[in-house]
Order: structure tokens, then sequence, then C-alpha cells
């Protein structure tokens, strides 16, 4: 642990995006929230930590049933998490909706490691890691797992599919930070624009970013296999699997830029702009894919 440089270079990132955010109206997106305005306590589901690190239960002060699962630990949760949420949701997948938390200016709690914090709706839950055949049985949306699917391959996640079955019998997807070519310790240093050492970390960040090679963003290969081992599970899956690549194309770019504006409130601007070339790259080539596939 590094607690010291940790919140060192928290503050460095604090200052540069107020700076950063100066010329920018004041935020108005529903999808942030003021830490000010909830209460938050430790929460371990499961009763151990995950790879998003210690996990709070944060609950809305005016509305105590309004709960969010909050991840803080790891800069690249919010961001990651954030960016998914609002692509499937475009897409018209179920997922539990998600906040950006705005550190309060009186804010003196240490709960949070970084800067960066996403919360999570709550769901209570009817079984938490259910078998296909659970799914199939008793969630209203199950042909819902095979486009969870094909979006793990989409956006080259590496964790375990997690797809809870929720109390109103429908699976849901979560914990979804290990997605996009975009890394935490990336992400750690973007927002530094000081030297040092020999150099600024949020120069060499930014090129890196803005430099890299974007023609292979969708993994064919990787969607092929994950493809064939849903076939082994159901032979009816392809349709379900193949939606997202079609459905992804659909989002507008008014939609993509006003999120990621939203983002660019908390992370470096130049972010924004990576993902948007992102996307952008990812929707032209699901397109290609689809071609191949039909």
């Amino acid at each position: 642990m590094r607690p010291g440089l940790d919140k060192f270079m928290m503050n460095l990132r604090l200052e540069s995006k107020q700076l950063e955010n100066q010329a920018k109206p004041p935020i108005t997106s529903p999808d942030v929230v003021q830490t000010a305005d909830f209460t938050f306590s430790k929460f371990c589901p499961l009763g151990h930590t995950g790879d998003s690190g210690a996990l709070l239960l944060a609950r809305q002060k005016g509305n105590r049933q309004k709960r969010y699962v909050v991840k803080h630990a790891h800069t690249d949760c919010a961001c990651n998490e954030y960016v998914y949420t609002k692509l499937a949701q475009a897409m018209g997948y179920t997922m539990p909706g998600a906040v950006l938390f705005r550190l309060s200016p009186a804010e003196k709690r240490t709960y949070f490691k970084t800067e960066y914090i996403i919360g999570i709706r709550y769901l209570d839950l009817k079984i938490a890691s259910p078998t296909y055949a659970e799914i199939r049985e008793m969630a209203v949306n199950w042909q819902e797992y095979f486009s969870f699917c094909g979006m793990y391959a989409m956006f080259r996640e590496g964790d375990t599919l997690e797809t809870p079955l929720a109390q109103d019998n429908k699976i849901y997807r979560i914990d979804t930070t290990d997605a996009f070519p975009i890394n935490s310790c990336q992400l750690y240093m973007a927002g530094v624009d000081r030297d040092i050492g020999t150099g600024n970390p949020r120069t060499a960040v930014k090129e890196q970013l803005l430099s890299a090679d974007l023609s292979n963003v969708l993994q064919k290969s990787e969607c092929d296999s994950n493809l064939h081992n849903c076939q082994a599970k159901d032979k009816s899956c392809i349709p379900y699997f193949l939606e997202p690549f079609s459905r992804i194309q659909e989002i507008s770019n008014d939609y993509i830029d006003d999120f990621l504006n939203t983002l660019c409130y908390f992370y470096p601007d130049f972010i924004g702009e990576y993902l948007n070339r992102y996307i952008s790259a990812l929707q032209a080539q699901c397109a290609d894919y689809l071609k191949e596939k039909r």
C-alpha cells in the first residue's frame, strides 16, 4: 500500500481537473450526485474484497431506500463502468443505473481512495450467481444472457461474466470494470499535469492514447470463441449474441458526446476524446463483423 503517494497524486489530479473545468458551465447531468447527500458504510456482499477493491454502500439521506454499491479504490472503475452502462442502456439492455459521485466541497470523510467514485444501483437479488439452467427457467429476459456474452466479447472484458438474477426475475449485467483497452495505471497518471522525474505524466499518457492504433479494437477471434461457447449452451443463441453488434451502431453521436462530456468533468478531457474515437472505431468494426456472420 502507498497511501501517502496515492493521496498526493489524487490531490494533483483534483487540482488539474479543477483548472480544466473552469471554462465549463456548471454540470447539470442527472448522472452526477454529491457525496454530501449520502451516508456511506462498508459493504462486503460475498464476504471478501474483489478486484474493484473495498466497496461501500451509499444511502441517500432524503430517501434511505435509494442505495448504490460504490466503487472508489481504483481509477478505472468509474470510467469503465460508467461508459459500459451508458452504452448498454442505449442498446436497451438490462443494467442497473450508475451515478458519478462528486466530492462535496466540505467533504471530510476518508472513505474514498480516489476521487473517481461510481455508484451502481443496489439490486435485491434472488440468486447471486445463477447457472444458465436457472436463468433459462426463471429470468424473464433470459435471451439477454447471450447478448451480455456478445457485449463481453465486444468490449474486450477480462473478468468473470456476472449476471445475477434479481427479485424482479430479470438478470442484470454488473461488475464491468475490466473492459475497454484503457487501464488503471494510465488513468492514475493521466490527470497529473506536472513534471515528475523526467517528464509530465499527463502529456505522456495523452500522447500514448491519442496516437493509439484503433484499427483492431474488436477482436474477432474472441467474438467467435465466445459465440462457440454460447452455442454449446443453447443453439438458439446466435441472434441474441449478435444483436449488440448491430445495436451499438445505432447509438447517436450526440448521445455519446453527452455522456462523455459528463465523464470529463471528472477525468481529463483527452480521455473523452480517446473514448469517442474508440467507440467510433468499434461501431465500424462491429458492422464489418456482422457482414461476415450473416
